[in-house]
This record gives structure tokens, sequence and C-alpha cells, in this order.
């Protein structure tokens, strides 16, 4: 027997029969505090009873012997606390609120008395919780239900939580969600949960589907040092719970309306303006209610949305459209941009009986849209639909084996399937601004299909908490294909007005004399085809595994003491090594540059995660807590990272089959070069079968043998300040420290071949690949690179959070923060995948290090609930964030690598931010940078414009009777109408928008970055 499987066997043991654990079930919340008599001693052996009359819910502990009592795990919620004690007066707290994934505390001071004597707590639970170690927020259901999201997404509240912000979607399937920068993250490695089962999108990172807001309850989010129940992810941790039942019927009926008129014009990145057609109804509702009283509960939400949105074609590009339509351009001033969706939750609770209950949850998302990859330089044809199909259910049953015994067994279910494809299949036209025919990102496909059992288990015994659990997924099918240039390609060198009006040409031709059919306009051509399946062979499988003691020391010190263990089966993709076209190249090379790297990889066994934190009440008031903790936190290995080595294992591999750019390449077929082929008057060329091997000129995919999953190393500092019973204020000091990222290396880099770089004014340095010779020996095809993903990314966050809440006083509700940060990363940042360092063979070099591109020194969130008098209410949501940076580039590749590398700009030592230093003239800048005059300029050196957004609601709430209320509502996006760029600028310094706005902070989604967006709307609710 292996170590590794010793280790699990042994794990797995102590998981399943320990019975002196408790579990930290992260979808639940729970309730604790310390019984004391009127003279400050405790009060030993006293009945607690939590219960909530809406469900039947009742639980009923004793006090330990420092008169302290501790109730979990339970449903968020509400609820009655009673103490009940012999000689002593009962006691009783009608309305103790607990939020998911926190705990409530309620201390309670008894007198003497006969227990027939009631009396009532009338002041609220404090507001801090006193055994809090991580850095954390709640959502509350008020602040769910209230707030202005723009796209009824609930992550959108997330940006409330300190340390987080808006950032640029990662992925088109993520176009319309909240995408979280986390600690100056990218929302990749962010891992949320819908009752404690997974809602991960294993393909790109981050969630998969959104949920119906009417059926949220609330969530809470973890952006450092969470529980180890947490895992798989080295970014922060949402837990998200569906409303139930109760014993009484509830329910609601909403519609929200927006329309064109409501919109203020966009102020795109040109100056101009547009306001573009555009209408959207979002309508639905929910019910709940008990099929048998205290029994049995159901509930239900709805909820559907119809856009008919549109994008403004850029002017440049309707005018070269506009030509080319005798050549089979459909050019619209307008494209159209519809999109549909329904989304569906239901839920059934059952109690069994006083000591078990069950409940079933299932949420499924449907949505459709056209044209969501078009730019605005596309025509009709340029387009595509998009269908995404998402599922995540949960069976759950609750045990109670004691009062201080408790088992939730899980049983979980996630499905998801995103097509993105065309109804036309044609030749991709392109001129310098503009392309019509087929979009050369589809078709493209993902799916994943994934089973989840959880086991928790708790035991509270004196003064400990103890913790244990499972997490096994097993993923039967995840993969799809990915297909890039699906049909021929032919590029046009100059402009429509250049052709056909000899108007502003830049080609070696002053004049087209038969227009768009005249020799040599086409300068280049190409197509890929081959087999794009990136299923991965054999699914994959994940397994954790955690024990955690919460040791209340004494009444003012909390300690938690965790350690977690999670090993990943077939996510690096290893089952597909053995049939990859670029290992069994390599192999056969017997190279001493590439034999290091055609050893398979595997998964890493060594993910152990020790977590230590501490609480403790400074004043022995609950009002002072000075809190911090340590941790490790593994992440998960995107199936986009060995997507492409799988690719290269398929039977036909998809790739490059036609690339044809100089004007002496031959057109297969046609007898005639691409400098004497006339478009619409030849034949099209033939196209090459797809091949088993790969093609000269075609770039090779490894997996590094050393590859293992990312890591962050995490501490933080806080001090909590109940300001009042109301409010608190609270600071930390938050780091992060990222290892193991991943960073893709070209292994075959170009290298200088003439001392001094003193060879010919084109080629200096006379670059030349290592491998060249080992390919001529063996007689493979060149390959033009050779790229090995590998973990040794880096990135560093440090940040100092102010924030302050309070709940509904006085009318109103505040919750504001401040965050002063830094985030440095190696190309890249925390989370993101396929970075490409500047120069291979020195990844680590001073300038690759530099600012990440969420970077944000200063960050402000203000929102707040404001009750009006005559039934108003005013919500308002306020962002800022200072500017972000980006990175300098070139159109070209600089330093001639051979590819596999990103694109830098190269400056003189002495000069280090002049980056036009040598526009135009890569010879020059090789030879300086290869002979160490010069240097590349810092990665991320610029910043862009600052953002700032208002968000706001305006709602008259007129009460219908006694449960029923009509709430009339108009809200407003992105009030002073500020077109928010972010650091969507220009970097490439070969192009004339050098250093201007090119785009808006994810303006699909969470930000209406452009313009005014108004929405009216009503919610009836019982």
């Amino acid at each position: 027997m292996t170590r590794t499987r010793s280790w699990m066997i042994i794990l797995l043991t102590l998981s399943l029969s320990c019975l002196t654990a408790y579990a930290q079930v992260t979808a639940n919340a729970s309730i604790r505090g310390t019984v004391l008599d009127s003279t400050g001693a405790a009060v030993v052996g006293a009945d607690v009873t939590v219960s909530n009359s809406a469900t039947g819910f009742a639980r009923t502990v004793k006090t330990g012997n420092d008169g302290s009592y501790v109730v979990e795990p339970i449903p968020a919620g509400v609820y009655a606390v009673k103490v009940a004690s012999s000689g002593f007066a009962t006691v009783n707290a009608a309305k103790v609120e607990t939020l998911v994934g926190s705990t409530t505390t309620q201390n309670f001071t008894v007198k003497a008395g006969a227990t027939s004597e009631t009396v009532e707590v009338t002041s609220e639970a404090p507001l801090v919780d006193q055994t809090k170690t991580d850095v954390s927020q709640n959502i509350t259901p008020t602040e769910v239900q209230e707030l202005p999201m723009i796209g009824r997404d609930v992550a959108n509240l997330a940006y409330l939580a300190p340390g987080v912000k808006a950032a640029d979607s990662y992925d088109p399937t993520k176009s319309r969600m909240a995408i979280l920068s986390v600690n100056g993250q990218n929302g990749r490695n962010v891992n949320v949960t819908v009752n404690g089962i997974d809602n991960k999108d294993n393909t790109v990172g981050g969630p998969v589907m959104q949920l119906p807001l009417e059926a949220v309850q609330e969530f809470a989010i973890s952006t450092q040092r969470f529980s180890a129940a947490n895992g798989r992810s080295e970014g922060a941790a949402i837990n998200m719970i569906t409303k139930s039942g109760t014993n009484l019927y509830h329910g609601s009926l909403f519609g929200y309306f927006r329309d064109q008129a409501f919109n203020a014009d966009q102020k795109l990145t040109d100056g101009t303006t547009a306001n573009p057609p555009y209408s959207r109804q979002q309508f639905g509702g929910s019910i709940g209610g008990p099929f048998v009283k205290d029994k049995l509960f159901g509930f239900f939400a709805y909820e559907r949305l119809r856009e008919g949105t549109s994008l403004t074609e850029n002017p440049t590009a309707l005018s070269e459209l506009t030509l080319a339509t005798p050549i089979g351009a459909q050019p619209a001033a307008v494209l159209p941009t519809p999109f549909y969706e329904n989304r569906y939750n239901g839920r059934a609770d059952w109690k069994i009986n006083d000591a078990n209950s069950a409940y079933f949850s299932v949420s499924l998302q449907a949505n459709n849209g056209l044209n969501d990859q078009s730019d605005g330089t596309g025509d009709l044809t340029n387009g595509n639909f998009t269908v995404n199909h998402m599922q995540v259910a949960n069976l759950t049953l609750n045990s109670m084996l004691s009062t201080s015994l408790i088992n939730q067994l899980t049983l979980g279910f996630q499905y998801w399937n995103n097509l993105i494809a065309s109804n036309i299949s044609a030749p991709l036209v392109t001129f310098p601004g503009a392309s019509f025919g087929t979009n050369t990102n589809v078709p493209q496909q993902s799916f994943q299909r994934k089973w989840q059992f959880k086991d928790d288990v708790s035991k509270t015994w004196h003064n400990h908490t103890f913790k244990t659990g499972v997490d096994y997924l097993w993923e039967p099918r995840l993969g799809g294909f990915f297909e890039f240039s699906s049909t021929l390609e032919v590029d046009f060198a100059d402009t429509p007005q250049c052709i056909l009006q000899g108007i502003g040409c830049s080609g070696f031709l002053p004049a087209y004399p038969q227009g768009f059919a005249t020799p040599g306009a086409i300068t280049s051509m190409g197509i890929a085809n081959g087999d794009p399946t990136t299923t991965v062979p054999g699914g994959t499988k994940q397994f954790g595994i955690y024990f955690q003691d919460d040791w209340k020391v004494n009444r003012r010190l909390t300690v938690n003491l965790g350690l977690r263990w999670d090993k990943d089966f077939n996510m690096v993709g290893g089952s597909a090594v053995a049939n990859s076209a670029t290992y069994k190249e390599l192999a056969a090379l017997n190279s001493p540059i590439s034999n290091p790297y055609i050893v398979p990889p595997s998964d890493d066994n060594h993910d152990f995660s020790p977590r230590i934190g501490f609480a403790y009440d400074l004043t022995g008031s609950g009002r002072h807590m000075l809190r911090g903790g340590y941790g490790l936190y593994y992440g998960d290995i995107f199936q986009n990272i060995p997507l492409f080595m799988e690719q290269l294992s398929n039977p036909t591999i998809f790739q490059q089959s036609l690339s044809l750019n100089s004007p002496s390449d031959v057109v297969p077929g046609t007898g005639k070069t691409l400098a004497t082929w006339r478009y619409g008057v030849d034949p099209l060329p033939t196209i090459p079968a797809p091949a088993g091997t790969l093609n000269p000129g075609s770039v090779g995919r490894i997996i590094d043998p050393n590859y293992v999953n990312p890591v962050s190393e995490e501490f933080n500092l806080g001090y909590s300040w109940a300001v009042s019973n109301s409010g608190v204020f609270e600071t930390e000091y938050v780091h992060t420290l990222g290892l193991h990222e991943n960073k893709t290396m070209n292994i075959d880099q170009k290298v200088p071949s003439i001392a001094g770089c003193t060879g010919p004014a084109s080629d200096p340095c006379g670059l030349v690949r290592p491998l060249d010779a080992a390919f001529a020996a063996t007689g493979l095809p060149q390959l033009v690179s050779v790229r090995d993903e590998q973990s040794i990314g880096r990135s560093r966050y440090d940040g100092l959070n102010f924030s302050y809440r309070q709940r509904m006083t006085h009318h109103v509700s505040l919750n504001a923060n401040y965050t002063l940060a830094w985030a440095k990363s190696y190309d890249g940042g925390g989370g993101s995948f396929r970075n490409y360092p500047r120069n291979a063979y020195a990844p680590f070099a001073d300038y690759e290090y530099g600012y990440s591109p969420n970077d944000e020194r200063h960050h402000v969130t203000i929102s707040g609930i404001f009750d009006m008098p005559w039934g108003f209410q005013l919500s308002p949501i306020l962002q800022f964030g200072s500017a972000r940076p980006y990175n300098v580039t070139n159109a070209s590749n600089t330093l001639n690598t051979g590819g596999g590398t990103a694109i830098g700009a190269v400056v003189p030592n002495s000069d280090p931010t002049n980056y036009l230093a040598f526009l135009g003239n890569n010879a020059g800048a090789q030879k300086c940078y290869y002979t160490q005059q010069c240097t590349i300029a810092k990665y991320d050196p610029l910043r862009g414009d600052p953002f700032f957004e208002l968000d706001t609601r305006l709602a008259k709430n007129i009460k219908l009777g006694e449960r029923v209320n009509l709430q009339l509502l108009a809200q407003a996006f992105n009030l002073t109408n500020r077109a928010n760029y972010g650091n969507n600028f220009q970097g490439d310094i070969s192009s004339p928008d050098f250093g201007k706005a090119i785009g808006f902070i994810n303006p699909t989604s969470t930000n209406t970055a452009r313009s005014v967006t108004g929405e009216f709307g009503f919610r009836l609710s019982f």
C-alpha cells in the first residue's frame, strides 16, 4: 500500500469514527453565550432552549461549568432563546437573529425567583461576533431585498465587503455575472457554495450559476482566513443559503422595467455618444408555506428576464463594411444583442422527528442570447448565439444524535452546459478595422456534471467545539470543445476605402484597379481543423478532509485550531499525457533541453492546510475584540490550463492546417501564389485534411512534471469595537502571499547566436531556437514554440481595512468601508492563468514584477437603507476606487522570442520610462536588450482612470393589511453618468490610441459604466 493511500485511510477513518468532533457546516449559523447570576457567578446546568415558531424548530442544551452554552449548527434565522434554571426566574430573548456562517452571542443574567416568572430581554444581541477570527462579512436578508442590484445578481452585494471590488470579466461565459476582485485577485479563485454545495466552474473558475433573487435568504463572504471546512479556494469563500417555507404562507410578486427613454446617452471611448435601442423586463415571484404545520414546508421562486439590448457599430467599421456589401458584408448601424433567461428555485423542508430533519433544494438557470461575441467592428454575419443550462441541487439530512452530537449528511449535484456557436459557416473576411463572416471565436462549448458527497460531524465537549468532515466530488464529465478559425480566414491589407476609392492607402499598391479582386489585395489566409475535443479522459475527482477545534479557553479567549487535506485526481490532465503529440515529439528528440519535461505529471498529494486563529475580548465586556490568524489555502487547477495539451492527445489534432502570409506562398489547389490570387475570381484554396501529427510551425503544449496546486499563505490581525449595541467599527490588516500560481513558459525560446549582436541590421543577434538542431537531426516538424505550464507564479497582497456597520437604528442602517492596499505579481495576479513572462529565461527579473491589474491603492464603499416619512425608503450604494494599472506592449514580438512570451516594450537602462524609444525599430531593440544596454519596461507601469459609481433605489411602501405590502420603486444605476474606463486603456505603443481609453469596467453586468440606466418596478409581498 502506498504512503498516500495509508494517509487517506487513516484520515477517513478518523473523520467517520471520531465522536469527539464538531462539524463547521458552512450553510448554517450558531448561538452561544454565558448565563450568570446577579453576582456574576456561573449558572451551571441551566436549560437553554432555542426555538423558531415559524418552522417548529426547537433545541435544548445545558450550560457548562463556566455557565457557557452553545447551540450549533442551526439554520440561519430569527430565534427565541429561553433560559430556565431551578431557583431563578426564566429569562427569554424573543428575537435573536443569526446569520449564515457566523456566531451570535446572547448572554443572560438571571435573578433569583420562581421559574414560572418570566423576564423578557429587550436589548438586541451584540453586533460583534465574539468568536470570529476570519475576515468576512454577512449580507443580511434586508440588504439582499432592499439594496439596488443592476442584474439582480446577489453576488453584486459582495462589493460591500472590505477588499472586494468589481473586475473585468475573464471569460465570455461570465459576461453577465458579478466578477469579484478579492484582495487584488481576478475572481477565478472565489469558491461559491449554495446550501453547502459546490457552485464552481472547474473550466475557468468562479461561480457557474445565479439564483433567482427571491430565493436567496442571505450569504456570507469570507475574504481571508476562513474555516478548515472550506477548501479548494486560495481566494475567497461565499456561502449562500436559500429560503425555506414556514408555518405562515408568504410570498412575493415583482416586476422591474427599463427602457431606452430611461437611459442617458452612452459616452463611447472615441468621445462620441450613442443611445441604441434598449428595453428590459424582469418579473417573477415566490410562494412558501406549510404542507403540514411544524412538519413539512415548501418554497418556490421564479424569475424571468427579457432584454432587448443592442450594440452601436463602430463608425469606422460601419463605413468599411458598407463598401464591402458587394462581396457579402451585411452591415448594420446597430447590432441586436437580445437576451432571455429563466431562473427557478424549489425547496422542501421536512421535520422527520425531534432529532432528524431534512431538506431538498434545486435551482435551475437557462438563458440564450445573440451576438455577445461581437465587438462593434463586425457585421450581422459576424455574430453568434449562446445557450446556457445550469443546475445545482442538494439533499441534506440533519441528525441530532444527542444534545452535543450532531451529524449533517449532504448529497449534491451540479450541471452546466454552455454552447457558443453560429448559424453561419462562411469565410471570415477581415479589413484593418472591420470583418464579416463566421466569428473566429466560435464554436466552443464547456460542460460539467458534478456529484458531491459531504458528511460533517459535530461534538461539543466541555469548552471545546470539535469539528470534522469529508467532502468528495466526482465529475464524470468535464470538458467540451474549443475551435478557433473554424472557417477560412482571408485578410485584406487595406481598407475598402483604399481598395475602391484610393483613400488612405497604406499597402504596397497605390491603387487597386480590379477592386477587391486585384491580385495581391489578399496578404494572408489561414484555417484550423482537426478534433477540437477537450474533454478530460475519465473525468476528475476531488477529496477533502478536515479537523478543527474551536476552543473557548475562557470567557475572553477563543482559539481555532484546524487542519485540512485535499487531494485531486486527474485535475492536471495526467491521463491524456501518453497520447499527447507534443510529448511524443519531445521524447523522440531525446534532447537534454527537452528531456526533463517529458515526465508525465501527477496530481499533488501534499495539500495540507494548517489554520490557526484567535479572538480575544480585551475588556471582558464583548465590546472590544482583538482577533487574528494564519493559514494555508490550496486552490484548483482549472481545466483551461491542461486544455490545449489534452486537445493534442486526440487522434486528429486541432491545429492551424493552412497558413499563408508570404506573397510567394502557393494557394493550394489553385496553382497561384498569394500575390497573384484574386478574391472572388479564383477558387478558394483546397483545405488540407486533419493530421494526426503536429504540422510544421505548430505550437507544442505540455504540463510540467512538477506542477502543483496553487496555494496562498494568509494572516490577519484585526480589532472590533462595539461603538453601541447597533454599531461596530472594525479595522484589520490582511496579508496574502500567492505561491505556485500558473505561468506558461516557452522552453524553446530563441537565443542570440552572434556574439555582441554584430550581425546584419535585419537580425543583428542571429536569434535561433535551442531545439532547432534536434528537430533537424530527427526530421520532425519544427515547432514554433514549446509551451510548458508551470506552477511557479507568485503574487502578494497587503491591505488595511477600516469599516463601520450599523444595523437599523433611528431609521438608518449603514455599511461603510475603506481599504488601503497594494497588490503585486509577476506578470499576472492571483487566480489568473496562462501568464507569459516577457523573457522565459528570466521570469523573476525585476521588470517582470509590478502591480497586478486589479491593484487599487484606495477603495471606498458606502451603502445604506434610510427609512423616511410616509413609507418612503432610500437605498444608495456608492463605490470609489483609485486608478488601476495597465501594461505597456507592442504590436509585434519586440524581442523576436519565437512566440510563447508576452510582448514588452524595450527601454534604455538610462531612461526606463521612455516607452517609445524603439517604436518601429525591433531590430534596434533586440540589439540593445541582448547586449544589456536596455531592459524591458516594468510590468503594469501606467494607470488608467479612477472608478466612481453611485447606484440609488427609492421605494414607497404601501401597507395593504397586517402582512401585505406593496412597494413601488425607482432605481438609477451610475447616477452621476460617469464613463468608468478603469484600466481599459491602449497599452500598445505602436497604436495611435496609445494611452487612450478603449473600453469599460465590466459594462454588461455588474456596472453600468457607460451611462445612467433608469428602472421602475414594484414588489408585492405577503
